[in-house]
């Protein structure tokens, strides 16, 4: 083939070609965008269970270009905001890199907790503290007959009864809302009019338990303009001590004829009352929430 017929034949293949390209976009675009044409599916039958179609597929790589190109841009720092005369740096830095919890080092806090505690939850207690940075220093106080909620909930499950605690703590600072805390709780439940009824004999008496704990625990906290917000997640009990005074007002299980003529079926029926009700009494909290205002 001679030298110089090369650049007529290449013509020809690239005219060819361009005509092949142009009259594939056609359909191409047709089947894009027409309303009628039935939309082609790709399916990934090898890594994903899932069929996308083409402008799904277009779509989602919009969405995250926009999104990373977001993210990246909005990390700029090539930008000064020394030559803006809008923007207060040092205030713009007190915002950002808050170097206190509160506006002041020195606040008192009053605020009502309530949370997965044997006696709070059923009596919410008030917390008066003194928040000194970085330790709080406080009490909270409780007793179903002033503060109580669930009234007839608890007389129903309970009967004539009273749920009373009074908890010293300390709360120390770890980084920005972090504290553990330790703390000595006296809690306090009192039943009255308990029975004993059976053929063999009867009983009334009331039943007073008495117990104290130390409790470690761990929680947040975080102040506002105004007012903050506590979580204790956990605290966990050390027993100290444990007392129940029994005072019973008659009992005819020891002088009843058609009984034994002894008392020791109503001594284990106070046995298993008291090992019952020390297990509820000496439970850990957690999940006790405080809130309230500071000045």
């Amino acid at each position: 083939m001679p030298f110089l017929a090369w650049p007529l034949i290449w013509q020809g293949a690239r005219a060819n070609t361009d005509t092949t390209v142009k009259n594939s976009k056609k359909p191409l675009f047709f089947c894009l965008y027409s309303r009628v044409t039935t939309i082609p599916r790709v399916h990934f039958k090898r890594f994903f269970p899932f069929q996308f179609s083409q402008i799904q597929i277009l779509l989602t790589a919009i969405f995250y270009y926009l999104l990373f190109s977001t993210a990246v841009l909005g990390q700029d720092v090539t930008s000064s905001d020394e030559d803006n005369p809008y923007i207060d740096p040092d205030g713009a830095s007190a915002v950002l890199q808050p170097t206190k919890r509160a506006k002041s080092q020195r606040a008192y806090m009053f605020g009502i907790s309530y949370g997965l505690n044997p006696i709070i939850i059923l009596a919410p207690a008030l917390s008066f503290s003194m928040y000194w940075d970085p330790i709080i220093i406080g009490m909270e106080i409780s007793d179903s007959d002033h503060l109580g909620i669930w009234e007839k909930e608890r007389k129903e499950n309970f009967g004539t009864s009273r749920f009373r605690g009074d908890t010293q703590f300390i709360k120390w600072f770890f980084g920005e809302n972090f504290y553990l805390m330790a703390a000595r709780e006296h809690r306090t439940i009192d039943l009255w009019n308990r029975t004993y009824n059976r053929i063999s004999g009867k009983a009334l008496f009331d039943m007073h338990f008495d117990t104290t704990v130390a409790s470690l625990g761990a929680g947040l906290l975080r102040f506002n303009d105004i007012g903050f917000l506590a979580i204790d997640i956990i605290r966990f009990n050390i027993q100290q001590k444990q007392s129940v005074k029994v005072v019973e007002y008659w009992e005819t299980w020891s002088i009843n004829p058609l009984g034994s003529g002894t008392r020791e079926s109503l001594d284990n029926n106070i046995q298993d009352r008291t090992d019952k009700w020390f297990d509820i009494i000496n439970s850990p909290s957690g999940f006790i929430i405080t809130f309230g205002i500071y000045f």
